[in-house]
């Protein structure tokens, strides 16, 4: 078994610091090595026996316990769970890094999760094998490569897609235009050419329905005949019609036939309420 953290427990009611000390007592991941009661004794004992854990009450004699936190330097500060009756100082608390917020009274299955927590801190190898399985698990279902995904975690940028999220067309002047793709309404087949509707307009592109198909996210676009695509967001409500078939409004008088091949399954998409 892996040596328990070592903590500390600051509180100014006996009865508070006994009962805290008591559940900890029956968490053997945590070894409670010292106990104050006011901000300056905690400081010292910091100072003296450099814990893992600090387990603080906010309202102390003297020091409170965010003032505690402040006057700690980093390379001895260890980490820090704050046990209160008070909840209007969390803020304060998890702008400080506190590893917890914990209200009182604090059961022994409150303080459980809370050592959980802190030895996933305590453990980095452990944080690495997580974010790694997290990014990983991401990656499988956006189509996003992992090194891109941990890229996107350090940024303050959307989550990426594997998706095209703008189609680059040229107009009638040959000048190039970005059109984002949750723009778009839908996407029918003219000959070699695709025509591309949003609300305002019309844009025609060169290119075949399978490369543009498999260019857009297969969750937003869907197939609703062998030359019509649709963005499930700007269906407004559906018909059926007797041949199995159906028709889908998009608003603005725009009507949509849906292919028997389709219909079913775009019944379904409607019915689960996943548009």
């Amino acid at each position: 078994m892996n040596k328990p953290l070592t903590a500390i427990i600051v509180d100014d009611e006996p009865l508070a610091l006994e009962g805290l000390r008591l559940r900890l007592e029956k968490i053997p991941e945590i070894e409670v090595i010292a106990e104050a009661c006011d901000g300056d004794q905690a400081i010292l004992l910091c100072h003296e026996l450099c814990p893992d854990v600090l387990f603080l009450d906010l309202r102390l004699p003297g020091l409170n316990g965010i003032e505690v936190v402040q006057s700690l330097q980093s390379d001895i500060l260890p980490m820090v769970v704050f046990v209160t009756a008070y909840g209007e100082y969390a803020l304060e608390a998890f702008e400080l890094n506190a590893i917890d917020y914990v209200m009182k009274p604090a059961n022994l299955g409150r303080l459980k999760k809370t050592v959980e927590r802190i030895i996933q801190r305590h453990n980095p190898q452990n944080s690495v094998k997580e974010k790694f399985k997290l990014l990983k698990a991401l990656g499988d279902t956006s189509g996003v490569s992992i090194s891109e995904l941990e890229n996107w975690l350090d940024s303050n940028e959307p989550l990426p897609t594997a998706f095209c999220q703008e189609l680059v067309i040229k107009n009638s002047d040959h000048e190039k235009i970005f059109l984002p793709v949750k723009d778009i309404r839908w996407i029918d087949a003219a000959g070699d050419y695709m025509c591309v509707h949003t609300n305002k307009e019309t844009h025609i592109l060169r290119v075949t329905m399978k490369k543009l198909e498999n260019q857009l996210d297969d969750r937003l676009f869907k197939r609703i005949h062998k030359s019509t695509l649709v963005n499930i967001n700007c269906i407004k409500s559906i018909r059926s019609l007797r041949n199995s078939e159906s028709i889908l409004e998009l608003g603005d008088d725009i009507h949509l036939k849906v292919s028997r091949n389709y219909s079913s399954a775009i019944q379904k998409l409607i019915e689960s309420k996943t548009i």
